[in-house]
């Protein structure tokens, strides 16, 4: 090889080795302002259950009530209350289990079929509670959000609460018969998996229309995966498709009331990976 093709070469390979330093080191300081919660108990707000807390840097304009699905209050549920937390909301990530967890189908189907609604929703609601009434962590707008099995109890949050300003349900249940919708008392947002053989565009079309009748606030979604598609526990876990969930969700957060989420400058290499991971309009709203 050529003298001066190979100090080229080299020039490249050093400036790329600064930029991936740099990139570390940015990476390390993000990570060290990172929110990271803590236990709690919400016994002071109604329920002797545990939950999770995390608290943004900053003052927050909305608080996040999360209800996790069927694996319980695991890691993956922690993880996006930290990440919740550090787009400036607060959130407390509920334990439906009482600390138990599992990923083995037979156990979660177990565990979800012996959940008692009115202990769930007693949980839920002390959430709710905790952003009414604590002196150090009231907030003026709040916001139930679930996936799965916890969706179910954010669905019921949302047609029965009187304390809730919406609620976001994640390959969540939807109803379509006219006696069982009635009058829902906050807006909601679901995204559906599309390949759910329930949360068919038939069936989502009739509960939306039905919505409707009914004088609701209601966003209905499509996501181009299937019901799972956010946690890597799932057999459906879907990266790309999570993201883009996550582009219906954080406006909805902001039109119910939060402070518009600021988005930091997209690396190289995260621009990459947009490109690659991009299928087309994965997202489709059922009210077109």
């Amino acid at each position: 090889m050529p003298q001066h093709t190979f100090r080229f070469v080299s020039g490249i390979l050093a400036a790329l080795a600064l930029v991936f330093v740099s990139n570390a080191r940015a990476q390390a300081d993000a990570t060290a302002n990172k929110p990271v919660g803590r236990m709690i108990t919400l016994g002071d707000f109604g329920a002797e259950d545990l939950a999770y807390l995390s608290v943004p840097a900053t003052p927050p304009s909305l608080g996040i009530v999360l209800v996790p699905d069927g694996f319980g209050l695991d890691s993956f549920t922690k993880a996006e209350a930290d990440r919740l937390a550090g787009l400036g909301y607060i959130v407390v990530a509920i334990d439906i289990y009482n600390g138990h967890l599992s990923t083995d189908p037979g156990d979660i189907a177990n565990m979800v079929s012996n959940l008692s609604s009115d202990s769930v929703m007693k949980t839920v609601n002390a959430g709710i509670r905790l952003f009414h009434e604590s002196p150090k962590f009231r907030v003026d707008h709040v916001v139930a959000m679930g996936w799965g099995a916890g969706a179910t109890y954010v669905f019921q949050a949302a047609r029965d609460s009187k304390t809730l300003d919406g609620a976001i349900t994640f390959y969540g249940p939807l109803e379509t018969q006219t006696e069982r919708v009635g009058k829902f008392t906050v807006p909601l947002c679901a995204v559906y998996a599309e390949k759910d053989p329930v949360s068919t565009h038939e069936n989502v079309e009739t509960f939306q229309n039905l919505m409707r009748a009914a004088g609701n606030d209601f966003e209905g979604w499509f996501i181009a995966a299937g019901r799972g598609w956010s946690n890597p526990s799932s057999k459906n876990y879907n990266r790309a498709e999570d993201r883009e969930a996550w582009k219906v969700a954080l406006p909805f957060l902001v039109r119910i009331g939060a402070e518009p989420v600021k988005p930091k400058d997209a690396s190289i290499i995260d621009k990459a990976k947009d490109t690659l991971e991009k299928t087309g309009n994965s997202i489709e709203n059922v009210f077109k």
